[in-house]
């Protein structure tokens, strides 16, 4: 008798929730089909992007086993030096997966990872169906409507040609945020004032271009929906509820968001960032692509496949012809069924965001040129399908309706489940890979993908002893072809770098070792050192270990800065650059104060504890600028010196920056932490705190009043 009472709430949920349940199970089994081509859980998918989202899962999990939260500072990658890719980047997805990788499959990293893909694709299918439900009061159009989105070729572009996991997860949050907003404005109840703030913030912390975006496109729709009520059913109050949801996001993300748009400027990507016109990228979106029923590349090519596998962005003829039906039975047939007239300001609204997300996809016009250089941000036009797949998916459901006129039946589900999915058939590509998750988890780092986007890169403005001398160039920016030589080996290149100049009482000596590709010289080969364009030395290259010490003590430098320059003589057999790769490029001979106790050897007198990077370190007379193994960012972190808070300033490190400290000779313990900006973090844990409070004050006012 007591066991069956005490199962009567459980029969009594499922009872009234039997509908929604009923069609998470559906939506469930299609992600699951949709999910094929990563159906192994040994062999990860086949693009460069995943293995590296895996890696960040893995990483993930090491970081809250250090007590991270939230999680900032991947543990292992970049040598191990707190690389703040979580900071930067995303969070949610990455957390959400390290949680599964923990406690449900700690196994598998790769399993923790498609995890979070099918509850992206079925959370995403269901806040479509419940915005389709309340906006045309059909249930088998709403239905439809969520197993479009789901099934959208660039939903499926990003899990299976792009391995763009972040913006896959955002892709499931959106809906989510769409859905709320709606509420809000309708109701504008406590409720959904809550639940719309926090879709709002896991949206920025997941992907921030879907999250900007985002804002602008459904921003976009509001405006038409107030144009079109603005005399019969808008009052500006309605919109307070909306902007308190967003004012709410914002406040509970700042400690994302403020370094984020802060600190970004001095970081890598912003180079990228920067250089990428959107319009140069619109050649991945030809209208014809766009408009294709199947999946093709952009461009013929000897494999019949696009640079990135699988890439082939298109609308799905299944938008296409929810836009066209819903334009027709609007503009021209002036027909639309008595109950839709409610929500058409809203079928006015997806039209247009519809076209407009589409145009700025194709973007046949470079307007990209003349908006502030932020909205670069988005980098490829192909992102904005996104905004075409929630509009489509919704006008989907419209469409139903428009065609069969509220007469549906079980029939028309089938057959419409079974066209959707036919369709997205073609953007289902057949893997290709030999990447393990065994071998991953040998060395679960990020490389190429990631690992050098957030990297502290500024003008040099000091010169330091026994530290490696950078030798890319400012304005270079992260790829995949630079990858191996920027991390492992960087090349000597025919370009002039610029260093502050040493101090009179100085004496510097540069020392270069590296390699040389004997077996690719021609005939003979020099190596010769410039500065201000005037030659300092040169050597013959003669040996495969390189080894070179040349005295710049002589060198008469009259300006503030020095420009540094190698030049190759000689010529190759195969006609290709002369490569010289560079183990170390380091100076020599300046003061104590300027000299550094480099990385290689604070290394080894580091540990990680926890959250914590703790070192002891014996300063001498000879050097006292000590070089943590510690990667630099301004004000985000905090260092101690036998238990006293001390400032720290960037020391370069090939091209990027690490932690640096002045001290006089002496033994100290050091400990460093990375926690982001402090001003942000407070104001977000006190959003954090007057939102539970909020929560449940009503459930402890009631506590009380019993």
């Amino acid at each position: 008798m007591k066991l069956t009472k005490n199962l009567q709430p459980i029969s009594h949920f499922f009872e009234s929730h039997k509908n929604n349940l009923s069609i998470l199970v559906l939506y469930g089994v299609i992600a699951i089909s949709l999910m094929a081509p990563m159906a192994s859980s040994q062999v990860i998918a086949p693009y460069p992007d995943t293995p590296s989202h895996v890696g960040y899962i893995v990483q993930g999990r090491m970081a809250l086993e250090e007590g991270q939260f939230p999680l900032r500072v991947a543990p292992v990658e970049d040598n191990g030096w707190r690389y703040p890719g979580f900071q930067f980047y995303s969070q949610f997805p990455y957390f959400f997966g390290a949680l599964i990788y923990k406690f449900l499959l700690p196994y598998n990293p790769y399993d923790a990872y498609k995890l979070v893909v099918w509850t992206a694709l079925l959370v995403g299918a269901f806040y479509i169906y419940r915005l389709s439900l309340k906006l045309t009061e059909s249930q088998i159009p709403a239905i439809l409507a969520g197993i479009s989105y789901m099934s959208a070729p660039y939903f499926l572009n990003n899990i299976h040609a792009r391995g763009a996991f972040t913006e896959a997860i955002a892709q499931g949050i959106l809906p989510i945020a769409l859905y709320y907003v709606i509420q809000c404005y309708n109701t504008g109840k406590k409720r959904d004032i809550i639940l719309s703030g926090l879709s709002w913030f896991l949206l920025a912390i997941t992907h921030i271009i879907t999250f900007v975006y985002g804002t602008l496109f459904i921003g976009l729709l509001g405006l038409i929906v107030i144009l079109q009520t603005r005399t019969t059913d808008f009052k500006l109050s309605r919109l307070i509820p909306v902007g308190k949801a967003y004012g709410l996001a914002w406040l509970l993300a700042i400690y994302f968001l403020a370094p984020v748009v802060l600190v970004s400027r001095n970081l890598s990507i912003n180079k990228q960032i920067k250089a990428i016109n959107p319009f140069d990228t619109r050649w991945y979106t030809p209208l014809s692509n766009l408009l294709s029923p199947t999946s093709l590349p952009p461009a013929p090519t000897e494999t019949g496949l696009a640079p990135t596998y699988g890439l082939h962005p298109a609308i799905g003829w299944v938008f296409l012809a929810a836009w066209g039906v819903a334009i027709y039975y609007y503009y021209f047939s002036r027909s639309i069924p008595a109950k839709l007239e409610p929500t058409r300001p809203y079928l006015i609204g997806l039209l247009w965001v519809f076209i407009v997300a589409l145009f700025v996809t194709w973007s046949p016009i470079n307007f990209w040129i003349i908006l502030p250089r932020q909205f670069w941000v988005a980098q490829f036009t192909f992102r904005f399908l996104t905004h075409v797949m929630w509009a489509g998916a919704l006008l989907t459901a419209y469409a139903s309706i428009l065609i069969f006129r509220r007469r549906f039946d079980r029939r028309h589900l089938i057959l419409g489940i079974l066209i959707i999915v036919l369709a997205s058939r073609p953007w289902l590509p057949i893997p290709r890979s030999t990447a393990t998750v065994e071998d991953l988890l040998k060395e679960p780092l990020f490389r190429y993908s990631g690992a050098l986007d957030y990297l502290y890169r500024t003008p040099v403005k000091k010169l330091y002893g026994k530290t490696d001398l950078l030798l890319s160039h400012p304005d270079w920016i992260p790829g995949y072809s630079t990858w191996d030589t920027f991390v492992n080996h960087p090349l000597i290149l025919e370009a002039e770098l610029y260093y502050p100049v040493w101090q009179k009482n100085e004496k510097p000596v540069l020392h270069l070792q590296g390699e040389i590709p004997l077996d690719n010289i021609a005939d003979k080969a020099s190596l010769e050192v410039q500065v201000n364009g005037q030659r300092v030395d040169i050597i013959d290259l003669v040996d495969r270990q390189l080894d070179w010490q040349v005295p710049f003590d002589k060198v008469a430098v009259n300006d503030e800065n020095f420009g540094l320059k190698f030049l190759v003589n000689g010529a190759t057999k195969d006609g290709q650059f002369f490569r010289i790769r560079v183990n170390k490029l380091w100076l020599e001979g300046l003061s104590p104060e300027h000299t550094t106790i480099p990385v290689s050897e604070t290394q080894e007198k580091c540990s990680q504890q926890g959250v914590k990077t703790v070192c002891e370190i014996t300063v001498k007379q000879d050097a006292q600028i000590v070089q943590l193994p510690v990667l630099y960012y301004k004000g985000m972190q905090k260092i101690w010196v036998d238990g006293q808070r001390v400032d720290y300033f960037p020391v370069y490190y090939r091209d990027y920056n690490l932690v640096g400290l002045d001290l006089k000779p002496g033994t100290y313990k050091i400990e460093v932490t990375f926690h982001g900006l402090a001003w942000a973090n407070w104001i977000s844990g006190l959003a954090w705190l007057g939102l539970i409070g909020v929560i449940f004050s009503p459930i402890i006012q009631r506590k009380l009043n019993k």
